[in-house]
């Protein structure tokens, strides 16, 4: 990605630079960017394989199938999966306030994929600059139309508990139970149950759940059967681990392969 300081989105030429500007990003697995924002929105969608996104309260989880929204000054940290292209769309300010002021997931459409796409810069002879803003309308039009895709999980502040949940979104596949999972937590079990879902609107066992729904879309994304991950995450089979994918996303696993 351009970096910060360079990026025609920042200081006094961004008035004179288009609403929507695209660019495409092959990444390097488990390539990752820290804490940072920046004073421009972003869009981001990937035509393959997936991302996590952190924010201080929430991590993200983007794929094919989805376009997550950051707004300006949004402190945020980015890791990629494997097998990664990424397409962003930066949104100067002034757009962005007509976007919305909270990150969300976005269902993808052909026609959003297609408006994203024509932000990036052709070369030789462009679009009239009235052709450009009848797009660029057309996309604003399309964002706030999708509905939202319930993609984000609440991370805990509480130190007691934290770690166990940074923990369980880098390798869910190896906690076998919640019981293992908190095993070493320095309080009660009551006491985790209590701050699991005082922090996070959930109980342990349910924010675990969604851990691994997380792992598992991410593999999907990647390009990996249904089966095989219906599999590895303990189902007898591929319509058992369907019927849980639906019953939590209201989407079907299919949805997320690349």
């Amino acid at each position: 990605m351009t970096e910060l300081k360079d990026h025609p989105l920042s200081g006094s030429g961004e008035a004179n630079m288009p609403r929507y500007l695209g660019e495409t990003v092959k990444s390097i697995a488990s390539e990752s960017y820290g804490w940072h924002s920046h004073g421009w929105g972003q869009l981001i969608s990937a035509a393959s394989g997936s991302m996590y996104v952190g924010t201080p309260d929430l991590v993200l989880l983007l794929s094919p199938a989805m376009v997550l929204w950051i707004p300006p000054d949004v402190e945020h940290w980015m890791r990629y999966g494997p097998d990664n292209e990424m397409r962003y769309v930066d949104v100067r300010r002034d757009e962005a306030g007509k976007i919305g002021a909270d990150c969300r997931i976005i269902a993808m459409t052909p026609l959003l994929g297609a408006l994203m796409s024509e932000t990036v810069p052709r070369k030789g002879r462009g679009r009239a600059d009235g052709h450009k803003a009848a797009l660029h309308d057309l996309l604003r039009h399309e964002l706030a139309a999708a509905p939202d895709v319930p993609l984000s999980i609440t991370l805990p502040r509480d130190s007691r508990i934290r770690r166990f949940a940074e923990s369980a979104l880098d390798d869910p596949g190896v906690i076998d139970s919640v019981e293992t999972w908190l095993a070493d937590a320095p309080a009660s079990r009551k006491t985790v149950e209590r701050l699991f879902t005082a922090e996070t609107g959930m109980p342990p066992s349910r924010w675990l759940r969604h851990a691994r729904l997380f792992h598992a879309i991410s593999r999907l994304s990647a390009g990996e059967k249904v089966s095989s991950v219906a599999f590895d995450m303990g189902y007898a089979s591929s319509s058992a681990f369907s019927y849980m994918f639906r019953q939590s996303l209201g989407r079907s696993p299919s949805d997320f392969c690349s």
